[in-house]
């Protein structure tokens, strides 16, 4: 499937070509590839398919008491174990796919019109017996998650580690990549939302399947911006190693990979974080709804994210120099001890809203630098290459999805369960508030909060045996120099994406500089001017510049 030579098949034609043809990091590649087109795609995931589906599940269409209120805690557990299984057969095709357009663009593609039309369906639950019900969301539900996320996010997750060795355009990306699917995607789940459709969609299905649709269909033009714009030039490095790496087995990858000591506390570390992050979105709404506000006020979700989150754009700007001072490891570390004591103070007085907000603000500030996680697996994925001659991608794209599905799976289902034990009571039709036993409330603070700190400490502790950074400018040396002598040793000449970079840099300067020698000559001739003086001119002027730049 798409094994193909990368001069031959489908995605040879021009149409498919990316837009970005430099060996540099381009402008438009971090604003449309890494930002726009990722932030608007987990704009549908987190709405359409996070945050509030279990909200229409449970308040809309009112199945959350079916089968005793065990089909809601096995859905999403039985779901995940089947896209486990599909999360490892797409690693394995990632991982065997040869285009001219690399590895795992092409799967982005694809998975752009299965994504809108499955979010979709989602929510077009067709009324009658609650058997159909129960399969068209046991289906629906898997055609998302099981089948056209897990395409999109296994290529989303590579298009950083794939990008560039460049380390400080390498960063870039993933610092962008992260804001989009946090910022971006969380004004809109958390202050867009619920301020302003929530409480007008109410309990009303129409509302809620038209406006799920809409934002379902929005992650098509998105999936496209990230595909034109973006470049897997880590591929095109190694097109002359392709079939070398298709003879490295899945048990060799795995025995690689399981022996990193950084791979593997990478992967704990995402695996922690991504089921606490997906089991946060969805009970906050719960929080807010039954705990701290009352029923879609428009106000409690929106309090609790724009006061709470209000410090993380200012405080953006700084994450990227102490990370660059202190390093990602030293960064994350500082971040857990704060994020530990936010949510401390917040479960200590969870019924006082101002108190909940100074907390959650100080835990969103201890969050900043899991900004820093995408960057952080493109290191590991260079040691890994590096102790033992390839890469392991998509096996390691494979692992991350499996884990953090089955994860995510058994959280919320063993919240909708945990629901269903203490008694949750659905609002009525016309969306009157209900009051939640206090067991109910308990265990969701509990849930909400509690959890949380368990997962920062775990990552706090990690983090310590973390130290891969240090060796990074070397693992790129040895990289570069192996791969040119197994260049020389075909009796071909090298050239490093590096020294791409520099080249295409020097001849841009180079344009650059005859660009403006003809400007002022034309200058000269104009106003009647000495050439040779204004240059001279010129010249001294960056002299002093060049200076004053040494001496700081």
């Amino acid at each position: 499937m798409m094994k193909e030579n990368s001069k031959k098949g489908i995605w040879s034609l021009p149409i498919f070509n990316s837009r970005i043809k430099s060996a540099n990091v381009q402008t438009s590649e971090k604003m449309l590839g890494y930002l726009t087109g990722p932030g608007l795609v987990y704009v549908t995931y987190f709405v359409v398919a996070g945050t509030y589906l279990n909200v229409f599940y449970t308040d809309i269409i009112k199945v959350g008491g079916l089968w005793g209120g065990m089909f809601l805690a096995l859905v999403p557990i039985v779901s995940k174990i089947v896209d486990a299984f599909t999360n490892i057969v797409m690693g394995w095709v990632i991982e065997r796919t040869r285009t001219a357009q690399g590895k795992a663009r092409p799967w982005l593609m694809v998975s752009g019109p299965i994504l809108a039309v499955a979010g979709i369906l989602l929510y077009t639950v067709p009324s009658g017996s609650a058997t159909l019900q129960a399969v068209w969301i046991a289906i629906s539900y898997n055609l998302f998650f099981s089948f056209a996320f897990t395409m999109y996010n296994m290529s989303h997750t590579l298009m950083v580690p794939l990008s560039t060795r460049n380390q400080k355009q390498r960063d870039t990306l993933g610092f962008l990549t992260n804001t989009a699917t946090n910022m971006i995607a969380g004004m809109v789940v958390y202050v867009v939302f619920p301020m302003i459709l929530l409480p007008w969609m109410g309990v009303d299905k129409a509302h809620w399947v038209g406006v799920m649709s809409v934002l379902s269909i929005i992650a098509l033009p998105a999936v496209l911006l990230e595909y034109f714009y973006t470049k897997e030039r880590i591929s095109e490095e190694s097109n002359e190693k392709d079939e070398k790496e298709d003879r490295i087995t899945v048990k060799q990858q795995m025995q690689a990979c399981f022996k990193d000591r950084y791979w593997m506390i990478y992967m704990i570390v995402w695996l922690a974080w991504q089921i606490l992050s997906y089991a946060q979105s969805t009970i906050l709404v719960y929080y807010a709804n039954w705990v701290l506000g009352t029923y879609n006020d428009g106000i409690t979700i929106t309090l609790l994210t724009t006061v709470s989150q209000a410090i993380q754009g200012p405080a953006l700007l700084a994450l990227w120099p102490i990370s660059k001072k202190f390093g990602k490891r030293n960064t994350m570390i500082g971040g857990m001890v704060l994020a530990i004591i936010g949510a401390g103070l917040a479960l200590m007085y969870y019924r006082n809203i101002t108190i909940v907000m100074v907390g959650l603000m100080i835990r969103c500030l201890g969050l900043l630098p899991s900004y820093l996680f995408t960057a952080m697996l493109a290191d590991v994925l260079d040691h890994v290459e590096w102790k033992n001659h390839f890469r392991c991608d998509g096996f390691s794209a494979t692992v991350i999805n499996v884990s953090v599905t089955l994860g995510m799976g058994l959280a919320v289902g063993l919240f909708n369960l945990g629901l269903n034990i203490t008694g949750y009571v659905a609002p009525a039709v016309d969306g009157t508030f209900v009051q939640q036993s206090s067991a109910v409330q308990s265990f969701i603070v509990i849930s909400y909060f509690g959890m949380a700190i368990i997962v920062y400490a775990i990552v706090l502790g990690l983090m310590l045996f973390y130290k891969v950074e240090k060796q990074l400018p070397q693992i790129h040396k040895d990289i570069v120099e192996r791969r040119r002598a197994e260049a020389e040793a075909r009796g071909e000449v090298y050239i490093s994406f590096e020294e791409k970079e520099r080249m295409e840099m020097e001849e841009q300067e180079r344009i650059s500089e005859e660009k403006r020698i003809e400007e002022l000559k034309e200058k000269c001739r104009k106003k009647g001017l000495d050439f040779s003086e204004q240059e001279a001119k010129y010249q001294e002027k960056l002299a002093k510049k060049a200076a004053k730049k040494n001496k700081k």
